[in-house]
């Protein structure tokens, strides 16, 4: 996965990627500037911006599957324009480099449908296009609108939703219009509680151990001091993602223990 910051360009690899091995190879042998700032993070820099886009190609199309649109890629484009940064190679778990992405359905109307996206991700949005194909209307930011009057579209809704892992992209689903009716006898301290297992990917009435378990994985997966030296508003998004996560879990270890 590459990434770019207004302070470097980042590569994120998998400790125990073949390609990783070849890329340290390589830094050490081309980059007279390398150096790390832990165990899992490496500074490269010397100012030859040749070496730094042919690592960035390499990485790219190295860590990208090869039936991607790798036509349509203005995210490279975008990271060999700041190649005059630094680069930073992070080395990390291989589960840590699936993005984790939620797409709410809606119904707009009886014709059109809304897929949104918690956050945009080009690779999530080009798969969307290509799976409803003569269905796709446009997209808007997060926001893809769909035509859903058409033939076999609902058949292409269920296959989409099968498909939870796309590429290092997962995809989990929320359909609050389908059942807006659902809960409608709730009292609005318990759709919050809802939610609050909803935040730790569980589902209300789960095994309170079981939920400890998830909080405890997204807790250390959001954890501030994963993203020391990331850009500031990555820092700033995971801790609030963070501090979601622990409010959460706080309520609910809280009606465990006393209801």
């Amino acid at each position: 996965m590459i990434s770019c910051s207004d302070k470097y360009v980042q590569i994120k690899l998998a400790q125990d990627s073949k390609i990783l091995s070849k890329v340290l190879s390589y830094a050490e042998k081309h980059f007279s500037r390398n150096y790390r700032l832990s165990s899992s993070i490496l500074i490269l820099d010397d100012g030859e911006i040749v070496k730094k886009n042919y690592l960035i190609n390499w990485c790219y199309y190295a860590t990208n599957n090869q039936d991607l649109d790798l036509q349509n890629n203005e995210e490279l484009e975008y990271v060999l324009a700041h190649s005059y940064l630094p680069i930073r190679i992070k080395m990390v778990k291989s589960t840590d480099l699936l993005e984790r992405i939620k797409v709410n359905i809606q119904m707009l109307g009886n014709t059109r449908i809304i897929l949104t996206l918690s956050k945009r991700n080009r690779v999530a949005e080009r798969y969307i296009r290509a799976i409803f194909g003569e269905h796709y209307i446009g997209i808007s930011q997060n926001e893809i609108y769909l035509q859903s009057d058409g033939e076999c579209f609902w058949e292409t809704v269920m296959s989409f939703i099968g498909n939870r892992v796309i590429h290092n992209i997962v995809l989990s689903f929320e359909y609050s219009d389908f059942n807006a009716d659902e809960f409608s006898f709730l009292t609005a301290e318990e759709k919050a509680l809802r939610q609050c297992y909803s935040i730790l990917d569980s589902q209300f009435g789960d095994d309170f151990e079981l939920v400890k378990k998830r909080y405890l994985k997204l807790a250390k997966e959001y954890h501030p001091d994963n993203f020391y030296g990331e850009s500031e508003n990555d820092i700033l998004n995971n801790t609030a993602r963070f501090h979601q996560i622990t409010e959460a879990y706080k309520k609910i270890k809280y009606l465990e223990k006393h209801v």
